[in-house]
């Protein structure tokens, strides 16, 4: 069983190239209020401080996804 299915909160991060793909693929698995997290396409080759960065520009969603009370 999935953590998310457990209650645990979790966050998945994806890219905006893929974002509609990933959220049609957590409807089909049942998990149509999974929390997602959208950043900018690409992110392969990119540096760790790129990557750092895109993230820090989404902390407080990824904050209120995994405080958010279910």
């Amino acid at each position: 069983m999935s953590l998310e299915k457990r209650n645990v909160p979790t966050v998945t991060f994806l890219t905006d190239a893929f974002a509609k793909y990933g959220q049609g693929l957590a409807k089909m698995q049942g998990m149509p209020e999974l929390p997602t997290i959208v950043i900018p396409h690409p992110i392969a080759g990119r540096s760790p401080d790129e990557l750092r960065d895109k993230v820090r520009a989404v902390y407080e969603q990824v904050r209120e996804a995994l405080t958010r009370k279910t």
